[in-house]
């Protein structure tokens, strides 16, 4: 909840500070941002512990362009150049993504804001997505002091906070958050890293479950 409403105030403060133009695109990413922690405080009301992913059809390149959209802001205030790499002519697998909207962007908004927090001003961010074998990869790079191998293995670890996360702010929460909702649809999350090296996550999404497209169209007219 709390990335969804930092992404919010620092699109605010850019705009009012003159940093980033208010464009109709940046200003959806806002509301976006909003209506995701909305949804987020109606999960915790209701009980976190027993909500799984709502499944339905998506645009999930429009998803995720939205979601780098609402993150310039961020990157902008830290000082990190935020580079995108997105196929030139969208796959129509994408139009018609299986997934659960608001999981998916709090996987992409969660990667995005970890790798601005470790990179440092002047350094850069690159997105890139694409279609691999019928898969949606997913992949963020940063610039920042990379992972010691023996962090590796416990990144994804709710709570757990390495060397490198020393006077930054963060719960430890995040990244667990992301490997949690990429696997119930399905993927995986993985990490190379070196010290000193910047860190590559990769996220594999197949967008499609056995039983549960043909169902789709039935819960959309409903």
């Amino acid at each position: 909840m709390r990335n969804q409403l930092a992404v919010a105030m620092a699109n605010v403060e850019a705009f009012l500070d003159g940093k980033l133009e208010p464009t109709p695109a940046r200003l959806r990413g806002v509301l976006e941002a909003l209506g995701k922690l909305d949804a987020l405080i109606d999960e915790v009301r209701e009980g976190s512990d027993e909500m799984h992913s709502q499944l339905r059809d998506i645009n999930v390149c429009d998803l995720i362009c939205l979601e780098t959209t609402a993150i310039e802001a961020s990157a902008e205030e830290k000082g990190v150049a935020l580079r995108s790499i997105q196929c030139a002519v969208s796959d129509p697998a994408c139009a018609h993504f299986t997934g659960d909207p608001v999981r998916i962007s709090q996987i992409v908004k969660n990667l995005l804001l970890n790798a601005i927090r470790y990179t440092p001003a002047g350094g850069s961010v690159t997105v890139d997505c694409r279609r691999s074998h019928g898969d949606l990869v997913f992949t963020v790079c940063d610039e920042g002091p990379g992972i010691a191998a023996g962090e590796a293995e416990h990144v994804f670890e709710a709570g757990y906070r390495g060397a490198a996360s020393t006077g930054t702010a963060g719960s430890g929460m995040g990244l667990a958050l992301v490997k949690r909702f990429v696997e119930e649809h399905g993927g995986s999350v993985l990490l190379s890293s070196g010290d000193g090296k910047g860190a590559t996550f990769a996220v594999r999404l197949p967008g499609r479950f056995p039983g549960v497209e043909a169902m789709l169209p039935q819960v959309l007219d409903a």
